[in-house]
């Protein structure tokens, strides 16, 4: 062998890379698994920052049946998604129903939404909805799709539905809107606790353009932050959909900028992402996480890289 030959150098120099990759894969599930929870306004509880919405779940296009609904949902849950959101005209409740026999109910926030124009009607739709979910409350039931022409009577129902609240059915009550007429109005309503609706970083020739993906029937996406931060200020919990558009192809083709740039929003609680595969799931959770909500989740990744080579030395 030749003189200062080592031939333990080239193992030691493998077992180090070998190691370094460990250490990337290690702190990889455990950025994305630091979802960071919130509270949801002045409803009493806290939610995850980032939701799985399975709008498109059941849909035609990518049909997932329950069986395959409920992985998707147990590993966002495994990454620290535990905020579901479904609505009775989804068709998704029986995935939701699976899912919630695999994790323990009071970890996860359960949303669901009903098209009743009247308290009678909503309450017979709740009662239906509990029944397919398999489970004996909801944390959040909203008025879906509230337009501008209906907020005096929305007002009316929300107010029937407050009553509900005091069984323990029902934890939180609101509605979900297109309409920036609609979140202005209902922005300093007592009977609100909770408000969905479109945030999305889209300028108006975007929508324009997209309007079937970004379906907003009024205003702009400017008047629509202000709009939730008012309603924030007052105590209401802000819930972001559509954060993606309805697959629009500016935001798909920038995820991360799309999902990142709502993920640094102070005034909106919770973002809904649809998801529909295990790639998707992983896409979303990693994008958020590397926003300014988990900032130490990078600082660690960094600190731990710096830390492999410095003992490689």
């Amino acid at each position: 062998m030749a003189t200062g030959s080592n031939p333990a150098g080239p193992a030691k120099k493998y077992n180090g890379i070998v190691f370094m990759i460990n250490v990337l894969v290690n702190i990889k599930l455990s950025i994305m698994s630091k979802i960071l929870k919130a509270d949801l306004g002045n409803a009493g509880f806290i939610l995850s920052k980032l939701g799985f919405a399975t709008f498109d779940t059941d849909r035609s296009a990518r049909k997932i049946s329950p069986k395959r609904g409920r992985s998707l949902l147990i590993e966002s849950y495994q990454f620290g998604v535990s905020f579901w959101d479904t609505s009775d005209d989804y068709g998704t409740h029986p995935h939701v129903a699976a899912a919630l026999e695999h994790v323990p109910r009071e970890q996860v926030i359960v949303s669901t939404k009903t098209c009743a124009k009247s308290g009678k009607e909503a309450k017979e739709h709740l009662k239906a909805s509990l029944k397919e979910l398999e489970t004996n409350y909801v944390d959040i039931f909203l008025l879906h799709c509230v337009q501008a022409d209906w907020i005096k009577d929305c007002r009316r129902v929300l107010r029937e539905l407050q009553e509900i609240k005091k069984t323990g059915v029902v934890r939180a009550v609101g509605l979900s809107t297109h309409s920036v007429a609609v979140v202005q109005e209902v922005a300093n309503f007592w009977e609100v606790d909770v408000i969905m609706t479109i945030c999305c970083n889209a300028e108006q020739s975007m929508i324009n353009k997209f309007p079937d993906y970004i379906p907003l029937e009024d205003g702009s996406i400017e008047e629509m932050f202000c709009a939730l931060e008012t309603a924030h200020k007052n105590g209401e919990g802000t819930i972001a959909m559509k954060v993606l558009g309805s697959g629009c192809p500016p935001l798909t083709n920038h995820y991360r900028l799309a999902i990142r740039t709502i993920a640094k929003l102070d005034f909106v609680d919770a973002r809904v992402v649809g998801v529909g595969s295990s790639r998707e799931v992983e896409k979303n959770v990693k994008a958020f996480s590397l926003a300014r909500g988990n900032r130490a989740s990078k600082d660690l990744l960094i600190s731990r890289i710096l830390q492999v080579f410095s003992d490689g030395k």
